[in-house]
């Protein structure tokens, strides 16, 4: 069986693809939002909830888990991380799907890259008055912090969970400036909300044009507000795809392998 970390667009499509190279898979999404994002025909097994370095072992253990495949979120460092040190002490084949980024080349002067997220916060209390984040809902507390120390207000768009929810309004962010919508957006849609809630800049990371990046830097730049992006974090020594193709090549050749050895 393939255990297919998933949680993103592209971890249901590898998930699809290897089903249909006749895997057994294994496709696992942290919550019951993600899980409402498979279809109920799906061919693949599903498993609901985070996993520790623990639980995971076990589960390569107990489902016979011949590769490891990675298709979380770009900035989901934690999960990468002990996916990657668990399957490596256990020996077994780990790969990882990783999204393009978009920022390729040194960004323009409007564009502002922050090495961590309490950095961010404080670049983009310097840059505006009111602070549109577009960073997901765990990180969101240094920018609230933050803003209230330079009366600066935060608007945070987050999916619409009641967990993320409840979050938001406990670390101390206002009904009025929580966005609760599920994107990727167009260009045009964060046009309009970048006016709407009168944004003066725009912190988001870089989470490829599957996840919407370049049209929100496309739309900042229209109406000339600066841009805060969280760099990706960096992931050494562990092998790193951007081809769905070569996730499903290497599940191939490991059958292959596997055949050959029970002959």
């Amino acid at each position: 069986m393939i255990l297919v970390l998933g949680g993103t667009l592209e971890g249901r499509e590898i998930a699809d693809a290897l089903a249909n190279e006749n895997h057994d898979v294994l496709l696992t999404v942290v919550s019951g939002y993600g899980a409402g994002m498979i279809p109920h025909d799906s061919p693949v097994e599903l498993l609901v909830g985070r996993l520790d370095a623990g639980e995971m072992a076990r589960l390569i253990t107990d489902r016979d888990i011949r590769l490891v495949v990675d298709a979380t979120h770009p900035y989901a460092r934690v999960i990468t991380e002990t996916a990657w040190k668990t399957a490596n002490g256990m020996g077994i084949p780990y790969i990882r799907y990783e999204r393009p980024p978009v920022l390729t080349e040194k960004p323009d002067d409007r564009i502002y890259v922050a090495g961590s997220y309490e950095q961010a916060a404080e670049l983009a209390a310097e840059l505006g008055e009111t602070i549109f984040l577009t960073i997901g809902s765990k990180n969101i507390e240094p920018f609230v912090r933050t803003g209230r120390e330079y009366s600066r207000k935060v608007v945070a768009r987050v999916l619409p969970d009641p967990k993320i929810l409840e979050h938001c309004l406990a670390i101390g962010l206002a009904p009025k400036d929580i966005i609760a919508v599920q994107g990727p957006f167009s260009y045009e849609m964060n046009l309009a909300m970048f006016r709407e809630y009168k944004a003066d800049v725009l912190v988001t990371k870089d989470s490829g044009r599957t996840g919407g990046t370049d049209a929100k830097l496309k739309a900042a730049r229209q109406i000339d507000i600066p841009a805060v992006v969280i760099e990706r974090p960096g992931y050494r020594g562990m092998p790193v795809t951007d081809k769905i193709q070569e996730v499903v090549s290497q599940a191939n050749r490991i059958k292959e392998q596997c055949n050959r050895g029970s002959k």
